[in-house]
Formats: C-alpha cells, sequence, structure tokens
C-alpha cells in the first residue's frame, strides 16, 4: 500500500496549502471588507504626486500625497494605481475613507471598495476550491487503491522476470520487469516491499496483474499467497 499512502499524503498536502493559501486570501480581503464598513468618507486634497523620473520603469503605483480634516489636520501618502494618479495635480480633490482610530493612514475611496467588493466572490471560490481538492483526493485515493487491489481481486497470476537482479533490502523498492501475455511482451514497474519475501521461481518472480490493465502489477508475497490459499 506504498502507492496509496504517497498518494494520500500528497492530496492531504494539496489540501492544505488550497486551505491555508485561501485562509490567507480571506483574511486579506476580509480586512478590506471591515475596513470600507468602519471607515468615514471625506474629501481631502492633492499636496503632490510622485511620478517616476524620465525613462525610469512604470509603476503599476504611484504614490500620492494628500491633506485632510479629520479631527484636525492630517497628511499622508496613499499609493494609487496609475491610471488614477496619473490625472491628479496640486490641489485636486480626492476621496478618502478614514477610520475613527485610525486618521493616519486613509485609503483612497474608490480603490478600497473596489477591493472590498472582492471579499463577496472570494468565499465561493474558495469553496469551490476546497471540494475540488477533496474530490480529487477522493479520486485519486481510490485509483490507488484500486491499483493496488484490482490485481489481487480479478486478476490474472503471471511470472515477472526482472530486468535486473532485486536489491537486498528492507525497504519498499520499484523495479523494472516484464512478463509475456499471449505471445506478446508486457514490460512494467512492479513495487515490492523488502519486509516481505516475494514468491519466486528461480529468478522469476510471481505477481498479479489486472485483467483490463496490463500494468497495474502487485508482486504477491508468501504472507498475501498463503491468506489468499495460493502458497503452502
Amino acid at each position: 500500500m506504498r502507492r496509496v499512502s504517497i498518494v494520500a499524503l500528497a492530496c492531504l498536502l494539496g489540501v492544505l496549502v488550497v486551505g491555508l493559501g485561501s485562509r490567507l486570501a480571506v483574511r486579506w480581503l476580509t480586512d478590506d471588507a471591515r475596513f470600507v464598513a468602519e471607515a468615514e468618507r471625506i474629501v481631502g486634497t492633492v499636496v503632490r504626486v510622485d511620478r517616476p523620473a524620465k525613462g525610469a520603469s512604470e509603476s503599476s503605483t504611484l504614490p500620492v500625497a494628500v491633506i485632510y480634516a479629520f479631527k484636525g489636520q492630517h497628511s499622508a501618502t496613499i499609493d494609487l494605481e496609475t491610471s488614477l494618479a496619473e490625472p491628479l495635480g496640486k490641489g485636486a480633490p480626492i476621496s478618502l475613507l478614514v477610520r475613527p482610530d485610525d486618521p493616519g493612514r486613509p485609503r483612497e475611496l474608490g480603490t478600497a471598495e473596489a477591493r472590498a467588493g472582492r471579499s463577496s466572490l472570494i468565499m465561493p471560490i474558495v469553496g469551490v476550491a476546497i471540494v475540488a481538492a477533496i474530490l480529487v483526493l477522493i479520486r485519486e485515493l481510490r485509483r490507488a487503491t484500486r491499483r493496488e487491489v484490482e490485481p489481487l481481486r480479478t486478476g490474472l497470476l503471471v511470472w515477472l522476470t526482472p530486468d535486473a537482479p532485486l536489491p537486498e533490502t528492507k525497504a519498499p523498492f520499484s523495479f523494472a520487469a516484464h512478463y509475456f501475455r499471449d505471445d506478446v511482451k508486457q514490460a512494467v514497474t512492479a513495487n515490492a516491499d523488502g519486509r516481505r519475501k516475494p514468491v519466486k521461481n528461480g529468478e522469476k518472480v510471481l505477481a498479479a496483474v489486472a485483467p483490463r490493465e496490463p500494468t497495474w502489477v502487485r508482486v504477491v508475497d508468501e504472507e498475501v499467497a498463503r491468506s489468499l490459499g495460493w502458497y503452502r
């Protein structure tokens, strides 16, 4: 069942990665929505737009210095999308959102509301992503389990000829081998557990092959053979 364990671990890690990424995305977008809900709308005045020097690479945002009145006079610098910042000049009005508990860090109204609006879409997307990851996990586990069990349940017994001597190890390992079925040579990669002794005939190894999947090969060890009544 080594393959099943590997597939299960890989799928579980995938689900964890999707879940962690979704949690971070939700936290980020929820913060924007909370900010918009708690902030107050005011109108500030542009003091300066820090445009890049001529010949410098363009940036997606530009720093915009603003002043505004909110329980006193404040000044701050906000990052604004270049397309929105370019038309602004000194003295231009700009709509801001300011939280009463943190008046020194305003956000531009349109940008903040657009980012907050995305939070209404993220939860369905997160749900679909998690469900999809779970479905993939179930599918791959079923496939890996079938690959291990199907040959023994409905398979054909064959003698595998390893392409090289089997290693002396107590750990799980894979080896290239082949067998003949209807006078047709089938090359396969078989998995074996070094802790279990395979049923052998000289250099050949007994294996079960799924009838509809000639590359699904399960090496038959003595313990399995005895439990199925194939070997004494």
